[in-house]
């Protein structure tokens, strides 16, 4: 993923000693960030400097956004003209307060900049975060962190291709998207193929790559007995086609319509494949609900963590159980993990990964399709002390930070993205950069 970079304004009367320890604070209090290319470089003064520097930071340093850093009085104009120079890409305003710097309480002006700046951003309505904090203070580096995590997931959104085979499962209506609208607003593109050709790919596999992957499944789980030697190697066989798929088409996720074909039809569920295609770095899941998928994409970005999904499926006081059927990236289990047989019923057969996640702070998620636009379902817990759904099914019990009575009156879809830590900043970040609305329960 990319990162943002650091685009440096400021007035030719105030550059001096003083601008240039603003720098190397700002370098200090960004160090470490993941989504930050914190570099120095010179204040632009002019509009001719501030377009030549917007475009180094796209052209030269890869970047896909910038923290604009006010680093004294400025005129209104030389910013503009690096924001438009930027063209849309994300961007963050920083102006600082009176601070001690070289010893003594000094002002550059920056402070009354990002006042008056603040105007024009309002005016204007530009989805543009404006920061007004010391660098000493740790929420602006708290700040920087949420902003430039969402700034480098809009961009990957905005790249990213997901892999689709077959399409909603079940009739799901919440299963269903309009694909020009998610390609327009959010960004990734759909790349729907029909299962016949994830069969045929998987017939095709040699013997020596399912070897491999049995190798890798075994490696990072418990196999039982009761899990068949062909149907292992089925499946297996399915998520080796599933990496060469991802590896020629770039996709960074992808979802299958498992029921009814696959489990009914093909005898052979996809959640071991699925589970061990997300310890890849691919997010996976299935039921074709592509607004999970983006979910579960969106989450892994802001993260960079593997992210896991679940049905909403009954609570009690304030506690929510998510559940899937049986996929559950192993890396994200409580324990040791297994595959077993999938459970006795009529409408599955293959072999499934059973266990729970692990009990820690969690961020769940939906993103919603509305008429003409989006908006983000999130909230927080913790998950507590969870057994297996039915013995086998892989789930996870959450006492919600908020109220589950809000959370029922929101659902819109069964499905949820979960991801470890709490990542309501990032979202909320990414909310306004896009422009769609965010509901917190």
């Amino acid at each position: 993923m990319k990162k943002v970079g650091f685009l440096w304004i400021g007035h030719a009367d105030y550059l001096g000693e003083t601008t240039a320890a603003i720098q190397r604070e700002v370098i200090s209090c960004a160090d470490g960030l993941p989504f930050i290319h914190a570099e120095v470089h010179p204040i632009a003064t002019t509009d001719q400097e501030a377009a030549a520097a917007a475009r180094a930071l796209v052209e030269t340093q890869d970047c896909c956004g910038a923290i604009l850093v006010l680093t004294s009085w400025v005129e209104c104009n030389v910013v503009m003209t690096a924001l438009k120079e930027l063209r849309g890409r994300p961007c963050m305003l920083w102006g600082f307060p009176v601070e001690e710097i070289n010893g003594r309480m000094d002002s550059t002006g920056s402070y009354v900049s990002a006042a008056m700046f603040a105007g024009v951003v309002q005016r204007l309505g530009l989805p543009c975060p404006m920061l007004i904090a010391s660098w000493k203070d740790p929420s602006a580096r708290a700040q920087l962190r949420s902003f430039s995590s969402a700034a480098a997931a809009v961009d990957a959104l905005f790249y990213a291709k997901i892999g689709l085979f077959g399409y909603t499962s079940m009739s799901i209506y919440t299963g269903t998207f309009d694909h020009v609208l998610m390609r327009y607003k959010i960004g990734p593109e759909i790349e729907q193929m029909d299962t016949y050709s994830l069969l045929r790919a998987s017939e095709g596999v040699p013997a020596a790559e399912v070897d491999a992957a049995l190798a890798r499944l075994h490696a990072v789980a418990r196999v039982k007995a009761d899990a068949a030697p062909e149907m292992l190697r089925r499946t297996m066989a399915m998520y080796a086609a599933l990496r060469r798929f991802c590896a020629e088409k770039g996709w960074a996720a992808v979802n299958l319509k498992c029921q009814y074909e696959l489990s009914k039809e093909y005898r052979a569920v996809p959640c071991v494949a699925l589970s061990l295609l997300a310890e890849d770095g691919i997010t996976a899941s299935c039921e074709g609900d592509i607004l999970n998928t983006v979910s579960m994409l969106l989450l892994h970005c802001l993260s960079g963590q593997v992210s896991w999904y679940g049905d909403a499926l009954t609570h009690w006081d304030n506690t929510v159980q998510f559940s899937p059927c049986g996929f559950m990236p192993f890396s994200m289990a409580q324990g040791t993990p297994y595959v077993q047989k999938f459970m006795e019923h009529p409408g599955f057969s293959g072999v499934q990964v059973c266990g729970v996640l692990r009990p820690e702070k969690v961020t769940y998620l939906r993103l919603v399709e509305d008429i003409g636009t989006y908006h983000l379902l999130y909230g927080t817990g913790t998950g507590i002390e969870t057994q297996p759904r039915g013995g086998c099914m892989p789930a996870l019990n959450v006492t919600l930070d908020g109220s589950v009575k809000k959370l029922c009156q929101e659902y819109a879809g069964q499905h949820f993205a979960l991801a470890y830590g709490d990542l309501t900043q990032e979202l909320e970040q990414f909310a306004a950069l896009t422009g769609i609305e965010a509901r917190r329960v």
